[in-house]
């Protein structure tokens, strides 16, 4: 008979194998036998354990969600985030398996592809909520709509990273290119890009009109 504990290593051990290869080959192109093959363990043992492939996919959403949850709360505490930064800038190599696998989950066009992304807004929210608590955030006008708009940015960066690293010079996007584009990007949330609100209160003259048509 098998341990609870033996259970338990066995379902970590396929779930980060399976991590490792939907981050490499995407979601419809990775079997459970190739999974199993990784894992160094059975096609039915993963069944046994996941009970399919979605489950086991599932169970991989939970994790990396799992983690990322932890890590958005702590990027509005400023100590927290400069060794955060300082963790990934010199063991990339630890981030690459959970950064790919978050690019294939936000690229499928699916209803787990939907909620890994409302998810990470979810988490994005907490995290601007915990910003305002302790001050290091200024009040917003829409937090949620902030948070789409952010994490989008921010999925946006691993989606086109071959081409962020391309523009900048870069063969591949990895600690060079964050070297380069981590502080113009902390510079652009810390000042502003406008030098004064004419732009913002064009935009919502433009909204505001729309909306008085759309009315009529």
């Amino acid at each position: 008979m098998r341990t609870e504990r033996e259970d338990f290593t066995t379902r970590s051990k396929i779930r980060d194998a399976a991590i490792v290869l939907f981050g490499r080959q995407g979601f419809a192109h990775t079997t459970i036998r190739d999974i199993a093959a990784a894992a160094q363990v059975s096609p039915g043992l993963v069944i046994h354990h996941f009970a399919s492939k979605a489950g086991l996919r599932e169970a991989c959403d939970r994790h990396i969600l799992g983690i990322s949850s932890q890590r958005a709360v702590e990027k509005a505490d400023v100590g927290s985030l400069q060794k955060m930064m300082s963790e990934y800038l010199s063991k990339p190599d630890t981030y690459m398996a959970e950064t790919a696998y978050i690019r294939q989950a936000i690229m499928d066009d699916s209803a787990l592809g939907d909620a890994f992304f409302d998810a990470l807004v979810a988490m994005t929210v907490d995290m601007l909520e915990a910003g305002i608590a302790n001050g290091s955030i200024r009040q917003l006008e829409d937090l949620r709509a902030t948070a789409v708009v952010l994490a989008t940015n921010s999925m946006g960066m691993l989606v086109l990273g071959r081409h962020v690293a391309r523009s900048l010079g870069q063969e591949e996007f990895g600690v060079d290119t964050v070297n380069l584009i981590g502080v113009p990007v902390v510079d652009l949330y810390t000042h502003p890009l406008y030098a004064d609100e004419r732009f913002l209160t064009a935009a919502r003259a433009a909204i505001q009109t729309t909306a008085k048509t759309e009315e009529h």
